[in-house]
């Protein structure tokens, strides 16, 4: 027969395991990798190399620090242009409201900006809109008017030459059914590199028969936490667990991309500070001319 003192024994030791096991899924949360590729992507010159960062959500867990930790790892890669791919704010942020709602009064937010205005490349720092984003209209009017002054450019529905062989182009977000692929490659010139930039990869099946030599997306974090013969208990995507992260080739998944993509973990979290099995991620890409 179980005693009451062994019972409490074992339940004050259950306790220690689940918290235990709680603390290790929160250390694995805030600590990023910076992952490195070389592929060819068609129609360029001459080597380019491409940072992404992806799904920031500065708000509640994440703060100044990290922000500051990821453009110094960002800067120290050297790279020729910068992206973002979206969820730049966590939808769960507080703000302090002026009487005008289109102005914010946070120094948090301020402080997010300044530390953005931070990255350095050559071909300039690119960012598109996520759907976190869009769930604070304010607040992405409020990054709207100013990232520009810190030299972050919006890519909403548009898109730009960022080198002689090279087109940038970036949409708003699938969620807010404001993106426009369509529109964002007006001025595309075929026959050189077209690079899109999508923050949920759901969307890339609107990109069947465009010209786009790759799609750079986020949003699914990996899963945030994807458990050992499980993976990730939910996602949010149509596909479920189809696009978790990584390099996606036409038919690959059920959702049959219909252009080549990529999709990273991203760095910041949602809902909950854990990561667990899926380590926030910096990425840089070295892409070559073919041949």
């Amino acid at each position: 027969m179980l005693s009451r003192r062994r019972f409490l024994t074992l339940l004050g030791l259950a306790g220690l395991g689940a918290a235990g096991a709680l603390g290790l899924a929160v250390a694995q949360t805030y600590p990023f990798q910076t992952n490195r590729y070389r592929r060819v992507l068609p129609g360029l010159d001459r080597p380019l190399r491409v940072l992404q960062l992806s799904d920031l959500h500065y708000g509640p867990w994440v703060h100044a620090a990290s922000v500051r930790a990821w453009v110094k790892a960002a800067n120290a890669e050297n790279p020729d242009l910068v992206v973002i791919t979206g969820d730049l704010i966590e939808s769960g942020l507080r703000l302090e409201w002026l009487k005008d709602v289109y102005r914010a009064s946070s120094p948090d937010l301020e402080v997010l900006l300044a530390e953005l205005g931070k990255l350095k490349a050559p071909l300039g720092v690119y960012s598109i809109w996520g759907n976190h984003d869009n769930g604070l209209p304010e607040v992405k009017r409020f990054l709207g008017q100013r990232l520009p002054k810190q030299g972050v450019e919006v890519l909403a529905n548009r898109g730009l030459w960022v080198r002689e062989d090279l087109f940038l182009s970036g949409v708003d977000d699938y969620w807010a059914e404001e993106a426009n692929p369509k529109v964002s490659l007006v001025g595309y010139r075929r026959g050189k590199a077209s690079l899109g930039l999508v923050h949920n990869p759901d969307f890339w099946d609107f990109y069947q028969g465009l010209p786009v030599s790759l799609v750079l997306s986020g949003h699914t974090h990996g899963g945030q936490v994807y458990l050992p013969g499980i993976g990730a208990p939910w996602t949010p995507s149509f596909y479920g667990q189809s696009y978790l992260g990584g390099w996606y080739n036409p038919g690959y998944s059920p959702g049959s991309p219909p252009v080549p993509g990529f999709v990273s973990r991203g760095l910041g979290m949602t809902l909950l500070p854990l990561r667990i099995n899926a380590p926030a991620e910096l990425v840089v890409f070295d892409f070559l001319p073919e041949g």
